[in-house]
C-alpha cells in the first residue's frame, strides 16, 4: 500500500508527563527514581489526530526542557504544512531548522524531536487512511517477539524464569558498573539462563578499547548473543574495528547513532546488530531506511526505553523487518508501559501484539495523562 490522503497539520499538543515509583534499571549511566516522557499529539484540519514519542529519558527534567523547544521553534514552523508520507514533513523542518540548531549546539535533541514527530505523522496518517500498521505493511503476523531488558541484579533470580515462561529467550544484563565483578554478575546470570536462552550485555558506552578487549575476551565462554555499546558511539571506526576483530562476541549500537550512512559505517566497521531507537533518530521512516540498506550478516533489533507509545512503534518495527529482528523490552516496573494506554504490553509466547485500530500505537489514557502531566 502507499499513502495517498494530502494532510494539513493543524494542531500540536505536548504533554511532558512523570512516573514516580517504579523500579529503577541499574546501569552506568545512574538509576532512574523518576520516569519522564514527552508525548506529542498531532492533529490535522480534519481532526484526525497521531501520538508520538521524543525520546526523555535522561536528564530528570530533559521532557520539559524538550516541550519548551517544541513549543517555541518548532510549533510555528510545523503548523500550516502539507504532506503525503510522512518523511516530507522531517524533509521540511530540516531545511528550516538544521542551522538554527546546529547553532544552539542541540542538534541530537532535534533528532529526537524529528523522531517523535515522524512517528506521531505515521500515527495519524493511518488513522487517517483507516487502516493499522500491520495492515499497511502487508504482515501475514500481527506480534511482534520481544527480549527481556535490563534485569537488575537483585532480580535475576526472579525475572530470568518468570520472562522465560513467558516465552522470551533473549536475555539483556546491564554491566560496565561493578568494575571487577562484571564477569561474576555474567556468570550468574549465565547460570540461570534455561536450555535455549540466549544472554546480551550493555556496558553503556563506560569502557575505552582495552578495557573493553579485556572485558570482552573474558566473557566469551557465556556464549553471549552480543555485547552494547561496549565503546562510546563517537570512537573512531578504526578503533570499532579493532574491537570487532578481538572478541569473538557480536557487537552492537545504535541509540545514540543518528542517521542511516553513520549505521552503515558502523556496520561496515564490525557492529552486527545494529539498534536504532525509534523516539531518539529517524522514527519509523528512519528504520525502515534502515532495513532496506543492512548489509549481509547485520541484523536491525530495535532499542527502546520509554512509555507504551513508543514501545508499540518499536515492536512494530520488529515485525515488519521480520526474520532476526527483537524488540528491546524493560522488565523493570514502569507504569509509562503499564498503564498509560493500559494493557497493551502482554507478553505471549515471547510476543506482544500489535495494535488491530487504525494507526501505529495505542492510544494513552487521557486519566492517566492528567494525574502525571508535569506543570
Amino acid at each position: 500500500m502507499v499513502f495517498n490522503n494530502n494532510i494539513t497539520l493543524a494542531k500540536l499538543e505536548l504533554y511532558p508527563i512523570r512516573v514516580e515509583g517504579g523500579v529503577s534499571p541499574n546501569m552506568p549511566l545512574g538509576t532512574m527514581p523518576k520516569r519522564p516522557a514527552l508525548l506529542v499529539r498531532l492533529v490535522d484540519s480534519d481532526g484526525c489526530h497521531g501520538w508520538g514519542e521524543i525520546w526523555a529519558n535522561f536528564p530528570p527534567r530533559a521532557n520539559v526542557h524538550k516541550a519548551h523547544i517544541v513549543e517555541d521553534v518548532i510549533k510555528p514552523k510545523l503548523l500550516g504544512l502539507n504532506y503525503v508520507e510522512p518523511r516530507e514533513i522531517e524533509q521540511q523542518l530540516r531545511q528550516q531548522l538544521s542551522v538554527y540548531f546546529l547553532h544552539v549546539g542541540q542538534s541530537c535533541v532535534f533528532e529526537h524531536i524529528l523522531a517523535g514527530l515522524d512517528t506521531a505523522l505515521w500515527d495519524l496518517t493511518l488513522r487517517k487512511s483507516g487502516v493499522s500498521f500491520a495492515h499497511f505493511m502487508g504482515l501475514s503476523k500481527t506480534v511482534a517477539p520481544a527480549y527481556a531488558s535490563s534485569i537488575n541484579t537483585n532480580d535475576l533470580d526472579r525475572l530470568i524464569p518468570h520472562h522465560f515462561k513467558l516465552g522470551q529467550t533473549y536475555f539483556k544484563v546491564k554491566i560496565g558498573f561493578l568494575n571487577d565483578d562484571d564477569r561474576a554478575l555474567v556468570e550468574r546470570a549465565a547460570s540461570l539462563l534455561p536450555d535455549g536462552a540466549r544472554m546480551m550485555v550493555d556496558s553503556n558506552q563506560m569502557w575505552d578499547l582495552e578495557r573493553a578487549k579485556t572485558s570482552l575476551q573474558s566473557l566469551e565462554q557465556f556464549n553471549l548473543l552480543f555485547a552494547e555499546e561496549s565503546l562510546p558511539a563517537n570512537t573512531s571506526l578504526k578503533d570499532w574495528e579493532a574491537l570487532a576483530n578481538a572478541t569473538s562476541i557480536q557487537l552492537a549500537g545504535g541509540e545514540n547513532i543518528y542517521g542511516v550512512e553513520d549505521f552503515l559505517a558502523m556496520a561496515n566497521a564490525g557492529m552486527q546488530v545494529l539498534q536504532p531507537d525509534v523516539a531518539k533518530w529517524g522514527g519509523v521512516t528512519g528504520a525502515l531506511d534502515l532495513a532496506k540498506r543492512l548489509p549481509d550478516g547485520a541484523a536491525l533489533w530495535p532499542h527502546f526505553m520509554g512509555s507504551a507509545v513508543g514501545q508499540m512503534a518499536a515492536l512494530s518495527l520488529s515485525a515488519a523487518i521480520g526474520a532476526n529482528s527483537v524488540c528491546e523490552m524493560d522488565v523493570n516496573d514502569n507504569s509509562l508501559r503499564t498503564e498509560l494506554c493500559g494493557d497493551v504490553m502482554s507478553i505471549k509466547d515471547g510476543h506482544v501484539s500489535l495494535t488491530s485500530d487504525s494507526g501505529l500505537v495505542c492510544e494513552p489514557l487521557s486519566e492517566f495523562l492528567g494525574k502525571h502531566l508535569v506543570a
